[in-house]
């Protein structure tokens, strides 16, 4: 018994060995980057995340976190944001985010307006972008992009950068699933007003920190800062964004929602300033481009995200920019983080998955030869949906991703390999593990007469 076990034992090594050989040499000749009939199946699963399935058909999108109001900012020009920022500030809120770019001087009377309103605000954020440092010798994003700097010099400013997948391109169509919590700044690309911007030294541009922290990171400060330092504790140089959910003025919204009449509408009468008031003060409010109002729908600064219901191949994009940040601070305020499993756990875990059906796979091979397809696919499909079950249920249940597809692509290739192994390297060579031989004939001598 114990022969027999250290015998498949040693085959299905042998295998998982053939195929590891195989994949890296796939992998460095690039054999199947080029075959043009895979180009649609691989377009669609680009960028697909099993995860996605979860935050797409399983969140619980009743949960609505009421500390933090979206506001639509619509078409309206800087006079308008201005006006828009000091009725928002008359109700004492938390903070004021501002998700929208003023990179230059556009009209002394609407940019003294907008300067004001910012200048006689408490704690507002404005967004910059971090961006790569030109020298080719670096290749990292060190560099930040900040406003016209008649307005930031009243702020705080953070990036509202996401990564994205695809050449870190976020105009491509690729899901934001997660963002860079902080980042190291060694210039700072400033606009003085003309229509262009200097890289000035972090000095010249009055700075003295050199650290950019993400627009959302830097929002929830100042709700909680212990929370925050929890939060970045974790040393992550991105976090996966756990997604609450999405914003809608006629349905169920998981933050509260303004649009830019809803603003101005709560200076006519004392019930709405009352109403008004009650989604304002000590919530953070964040301010951005959700169309020209929100029943008009529009793609400018709209991003896929895994709450996307078409999770394959998807048509839409399906949450704004500023809402992505909403989800972020919410998630921070709750410390509702996503974790992953180690990655030496998930090679782990693949790798006695796959040998154990590789050595069941070589029983049913040399016992029951003739059902060996049909019996190989039924149980290569038995194990991939367990392991997929087991990867949706950790990630629903603890909020911790495992990335198993390594194994899973090991026991969909498993099946081919085992029957090439024994159906034809062992037959080419003629080989036997030494405990597997079959003793030699005994010949027995005659008598001699």
């Amino acid at each position: 018994m114990i022969k027999k076990l250290g015998n498949s034992l040693l085959h299905g090594l042998i295998v998982m060995a053939l195929m590891g050989a195989i994949g890296f040499i796939a992998n460095k000749t690039a054999v199947l980057r080029n075959v043009e009939f895979l180009n649609p199946i691989e377009q669609a699963f680009d960028d697909f995340d099993l995860t996605d399935i979860v935050f797409s058909k399983l969140t619980d999108r009743t949960k609505a976190d009421t500390n933090i109001t979206v506001v639509n900012i619509g078409n309206l020009d800087r006079a308008g944001i201005a006006e828009v920022i000091n009725i928002i500030n008359q109700n004492n809120p938390k903070a004021i985010g501002i998700d929208v770019q003023f990179e230059f001087a556009i009209d002394s009377t609407q940019d003294a307006l907008l300067e004001n309103a910012v200048a006689n605000a408490k704690n507002v954020v404005m967004v910059s972008k971090m961006i790569t440092n030109p020298n080719p010798k670096i290749q990292k994003a060190d560099h930040a992009k900040i406003n016209y700097h008649r307005f930031t010099k009243h702020t705080k400013t953070a990036f509202a950068n996401f990564i994205t997948k695809g050449k870190g391109n976020q105009q491509g169509l690729y899901s934001v699933r997660s963002f860079s919590p902080k980042e190291k700044v060694s210039k700072v690309i400033l606009s003085r007003g003309a229509e262009k911007f200097d890289t000035v030294s972090l000095k010249e541009a009055q700075r003295k920190d050199t650290i950019e922290y993400a627009f959302a990171v830097q929002m929830a400060k100042y709700a909680s800062p212990k929370k925050v330092e929890k939060f970045l504790a974790r040393k992550r140089d991105f976090e996966w964004i756990n997604f609450r959910g999405n914003v809608s003025i006629d349905d169920h919204t998981n933050f509260n929602v303004l649009d830019v009449d809803n603003v101005f509408a709560s200076q006519a009468n004392e019930d709405a300033a009352k109403g008004f008031k009650n989604v304002i003060k000590d919530k953070i409010v964040l301010l951005g481009f959700m169309g020209a109002n929100l029943q008009v729908r529009s793609f400018d600064d709209k991003l896929f995200t895994p709450l996307n219901e078409n999770y394959i191949g998807r048509s839409a994009p399906d949450m704004y920019g500023v809402v992505v940040h909403a989800n972020i601070v919410s998630m921070i305020l709750n410390e509702s983080y996503i974790s992953e499993t180690p990655q030496w756990v998930n090679y782990l875990i693949s790798f006695f998955i796959v040998l154990f059906t590789i050595m069941i796979f070589s029983y049913i091979f040399i016992k029951v030869g003739i059902w060996y397809d049909a019996l190989t696919i039924f149980i290569q499909l038995l194990i991939v949906l367990g392991l997929v079950g087991l990867m949706l249920a950790v990630f629903s249940k603890f909020s911790t991703k495992m990335d198993l597809g390594i194994g899973l692509i090991g026991i969909v290739l498993s099946g081919i390999f085992v029957e090439i192994y024994h159906g034809f390297i062992r037959k080419l060579f003629g080989w036997r593990p030494p405990n597997e031989r079959k003793p030699a004939p005994q010949t027995t001598e005659e008598p001699s007469e």
